[in-house]
């Protein structure tokens, strides 16, 4: 067996101290994540800055050497002042200070001579738009809250069904060339796990009928593994196995939440686009 198959053997194998791992991680991630949503502002903008802090981070750890420097603090403060300005309810201003945050980032990048300026700051916008698209959804009248703690539910569902049935049964590879790990009957299984608990839980909070939380819960499964898939592609692309190592069987914070970043910027998105409430659609 070649090295790399050796590789991917060991990817797809189970390792029972590696879930075990991954389950600790998540749980002692989900406890303060599930108090800031459930609670709402301000924990849940204090936890949204800081997770934005800590992925500011890590994208420039992945994008920029390992170094964090000028451009990643520029990055992180601004993004940060973007989520104390949505805590204010002024999203035109925090939306505004993302897009600032891109040409801001990108000059302090050059200035001091950065390699890939232009995707360090892109991070800003990567980072930006998905922390308050959260915010945003939130605070959307009479079911902000619900919606984003199904939404988040949909994706996490997916990811542990990806988990367990791509390990189980392996098969073709998803997307071979972007992340070896990924097999259809992981994707097929998350899509699945995503359905029937967004079903169950949209209907345990009251949200919608059957059928518009299972054709909801199928888009934001395959918007969420479409995410994870950038993710890995733009770690790929740097040659960089893990975000960052602070959350142990996960790697980092943008390997935990790279579907839920997807799900969230489509979901702000289409309701925005439909006149910003979306109670008509439920």
């Amino acid at each position: 067996m070649t090295a790399g198959g050796a590789a991917a053997a060991a990817e797809d194998a189970w390792v029972p101290s590696e879930v075990a791992q991954r389950t600790v991680t998540a749980i002692a991630l989900a406890v303060p994540a599930a108090a800031a949503v459930v609670a709402g502002p301000p924990y849940l903008t204090v936890f949204v800055g800081i997770v934005a802090a800590v992925m500011s981070w890590e994208w420039v750890r992945v994008t920029g050497a390992r170094k964090f420097g000028v451009a990643g603090a520029t990055m992180a403060a601004l993004l940060v002042g973007a989520v104390a300005a949505a805590a204010f309810g002024r999203y035109a201003w925090a939306y505004g200070i993302v897009a600032a945050a891109i040409p801001l980032v990108y000059a302090a990048a050059r200035f001091h001579a950065r390699e890939h300026a232009l995707p360090i700051a892109a991070g800003a916008a990567y980072i930006g738009v998905p922390a308050l698209s959260l915010l945003w959804l939130y605070a959307r009248p009479e079911v902000g809250r619900e919606l984003v703690i199904w939404i988040i539910c949909v994706v996490i569902a997916c990811d542990i069904g990806a988990f367990f049935v791509g390990r189980t049964l392996r098969g073709p590879k998803l997307a071979p060339r972007i992340s070896p790990g990924k097999t259809w009957s992981g994707a097929v299984g998350g899509v699945a796990a995503a359905m029937a608990v967004g079903l169950a839980l949209g209907l345990a909070l009251g949200l919608a009928r059957p059928l518009v939380l299972a054709a909801a819960a199928l888009a934001f499964a395959v918007i969420s593994e479409f995410g994870d898939l950038f993710e890995s592609g733009v770690k790929r692309a740097f040659e960089v196995k893990d975000a960052s190592g602070i959350l142990p069987g996960h790697g980092g914070m943008m390997d935990r939440v790279d579907g839920i970043v997807a799900a969230l910027t489509a979901a702000a998105a289409l309701i925005w686009l439909a006149g910003g409430d979306p109670r008509p659609w439920l």
